[in-house]
């Protein structure tokens, strides 16, 4: 699933039968490669609930058993957390020197929230043209606060289909 698709999707608590809030983010674990927790936004403000808490990411709706597993917003001094949001833009560099690409989405495990791939875009004019490749997740070397270094050459990214 792309990340980008996790977006506004409402969020649900089983046990409550209530809409707790809608996913307006999500928080990477750089150093385990994974999502971490969803950012949510709802009726108390900014949130989040950590994604050992979701039941099951649904078309409709992500479900959680319980509204309490609903929390307050880690402080930022941990650094190897970052919304997945910040990534977007961010050039990606083999262990070569090249900028393979910039981020446009990331792909992950629905079941785990293991990142499986950087959605990468390179070329084209403002927007328009160029090519879009799946790098695998599992190359990520680093996750900079201003570029991602990867292990790949250039040769083993996939293209991917623009939808």
């Amino acid at each position: 699933m792309k990340a980008s698709e996790m977006n506004r999707r409402a969020i649900v608590s089983l046990n409550d039968g209530v809409r707790v809030g809608e996913v307006s983010d999500l928080t990477l674990d750089a150093t385990h490669v994974k999502v971490s927790s969803l950012v949510l936004v709802g009726h108390e403000g900014n949130s989040v609930v950590p994604f050992a808490a979701v039941r099951h990411i649904g078309a409709d709706a992500v479900t959680i058993d319980d509204s309490r597993s609903v929390q307050a917003p880690a402080s930022n001094s941990d650094i190897t957390e970052r919304e997945i949001s910040t990534l977007t833009g961010l050039p990606v560099m083999n262990q070569d020197g090249a900028i393979i690409g910039n981020v446009d989405d990331v792909e992950f495990d629905e079941e785990n929230g293991q990142l499986t791939a950087l959605l990468v875009k390179r070329g084209g004019v403002l927007g328009v043209g160029g090519a879009r490749e799946a790098v695998p997740a599992s190359t990520i070397r680093a996750v900079g606060p201003n570029l991602i270094t990867v292990d790949t050459p250039i040769a083993v990214v996939s293209p991917v289909e623009t939808t």
